[in-house]
């Protein structure tokens, strides 16, 4: 009996001692959320943060869903973006429910903070994995336009094109909207709809970069509307908008090397091509420019030259086959690895893999590495600041935001290496099949089946011949032309603006064989 007394009394001093820490606990917490607040209405938020930051491991729902708020917000008004959406993102992930007041304001704020810089689409696409209708009229551009984003990635193109219309005509992310439901209409085969919103696209985006960027990528794609619609003079008219100081500008020459070819502009085709095997782009990948160039001398009958394409082909390009191939092999399980020489590669530290450099250049320009390392830039920016936050160390603030900056560099760089892996993948199986064309053509040339040859290439045109010339520039009635001897060397003034004076020769080769 006595020992059951002590045991009770035992268990009552450990409870009173529980209680009393949970009550010291709740009152520090309690202590914290109410110095934060005092602190963020003085402005002071490099103190608010690290009391709110307390504060959010409350086990009070309530108090740790405000605490995050005042958290984020304090970040936000440091300008620590990046840390900021972590909190931002954490409440938009519980959905709009009435139990999470601040949906709507942090949804709005991560809209702002992804125009500042992007946060990029991993991270956005994880946040609507709930599908709400309570989207402030603020964020509704970035709420509609990243869902429609993962809807089209995800092959859903009827949802993609109802969320990118539901995309405000003020809102920043219109013109990349619009630019999507044109996509979407071409592929659909509404050739006039897809004009008209790549028109919108053009009217609509903003001026400087990026809205320069949007309104070429317009261009490119009415160009390639009305190619397939057979209007190559209105293709090289959209053509000719991209400017020579465009990240796009090589690949207008070369779809419009194909326009000329389907027009039978055989000396415009050469010349398109001479700027693009030129040594100022010996990095940049355009291998199926010596395909084109060969059947154009084909269709010259120029046999002679056609082999030489072939053959420059084959020097160029089966060495670059054989690393790309190794370099696949190395890095099929460490796609982070691909990313890490990409971005060596554009920072013009890379001494090796020469052979892949063409490759690693293609794979640099596009937009899902160029997403990732941004991210990689912004993580780094904001870890050199928090370093220099010391007060944030006692709180745990610091360490969290670090690892949570680290891993998102980590994650960037993973999901893009894999996006990378399967584009240089795509660009192996191009080179392999153009490789298998380059056989073919040049057994038919042993063959002699020179004719059959042609006849398959033997595309009607449908256009006056004599439309273009010079270039990409319509030819005005009256205007004299002067043809430049090339003598071997480049002049970059001119690049772009080359033409060829060849003549067929296929009426001495059919005389020969009479």
């Amino acid at each position: 009996m006595k020992m059951q007394n002590k045991l009770a009394k035992s268990h009552a001093s450990l409870m009173t001692l529980v209680l009393l820490l949970v009550g010291l606990s709740s009152g520090e917490v309690f202590a914290n959320y109410a110095a934060a607040q005092k602190a963020f209405k003085q402005k002071n938020y490099n103190l608010a943060a690290g009391h709110f930051f307390r504060a959010s491991n409350s086990s009070s729902v309530a108090t740790k869903r405000k605490a995050e708020w005042g958290l984020a917000e304090s970040l936000y008004n440091l300008e620590f973006y990046y840390s900021a959406s972590k909190y931002y993102s954490r409440i938009v992930r519980r959905g709009a429910s009435g139990s999470n007041p601040f949906f709507r304001k942090s949804l709005d704020r991560l809209g702002t903070v992804n125009s500042r810089l992007a946060l990029g689409q991993g991270h956005v696409s994880r946040l609507f994995k709930k599908r709400t209708t309570d989207v402030p009229q603020s964020a509704q551009g970035f709420y509609y336009y990243y869902s429609g984003l993962e809807s089209f990635q995800s092959s859903q193109t009827k949802s993609a094109f109802e969320y990118f219309k539901n995309v405000p005509s003020n809102s920043p992310y219109y013109p990349r909207a619009k630019f999507y439901q044109g996509v979407i209409a071409n592929s659909a085969g509404n050739k006039a709809a897809a004009t008209r919103y790549f028109e919108a696209v053009r009217k609509n985006a903003p001026r400087g970069v990026k809205g320069e960027l949007v309104r070429e990528l317009s261009d490119l794609n009415i160009a390639r509307v009305r190619y397939e619609a057979k209007d190559y003079p209105e293709a090289l008219a959209y053509y000719s908008q991209i400017p020579r100081d465009s990240d796009n500008w090589l690949e207008s020459l070369f779809e419009s090397s194909w326009a000329y070819f389907m027009m039978a502009k055989h000396n415009n085709v050469l010349g398109e091509i001479h700027t693009l095997q030129s040594p100022f782009f010996v990095d940049r990948f355009y291998p199926e420019s010596y395909i084109l160039q060969a059947i154009t001398f084909l269709k010259l009958c120029k046999i002679k030259e056609t082999k030489k394409s072939l053959v420059d082909f084959s020097k160029r390009y089966k060495p670059v086959m054989s690393s790309l191939r190794g370099l696949l092999e190395r890095t099929r399980s460490k796609p982070r690895d691909l990313y890490k020489l990409v971005q060596s590669y554009r920072s013009g530290s890379l001494n090796k893999y020469r052979e892949v450099w063409p490759i690693l250049d293609s794979l640099s320009r596009t937009d899902y590495y160029k997403e990732s390392k941004d991210s990689v830039r912004f993580s780094n920016r904001e870890i050199a600041r928090l370093k220099r936050k010391p007060q944030w160390r006692t709180s745990g603030l610091q360490k969290s935001l670090l690892s949570f900056l680290r891993k998102k560099k980590s994650l960037a760089a993973q999901a893009s290496g894999k996006r990378l892996y399967g584009a240089a993948r795509d660009s192996y199986e191009y080179l392999k099949e153009l490789n298998n064309q380059t056989i073919r053509i040049n057994t038919e040339l042993l063959l002699k089946n020179l004719d059959r040859l042609r006849q398959e290439l033997n595309i009607p045109v449908q256009v006056k011949k004599g439309d273009f010339i010079g270039g990409r520039k319509k030819l005005k009635v009256g205007q004299s032309l002067e043809y430049w001897p090339f003598e071997g060397e480049y002049w970059e003034d001119e690049l772009g603006y080359y033409v060829y004076n060849l003549n067929s020769e296929c009426r001495k080769t059919s005389r020969k064989r009479k």
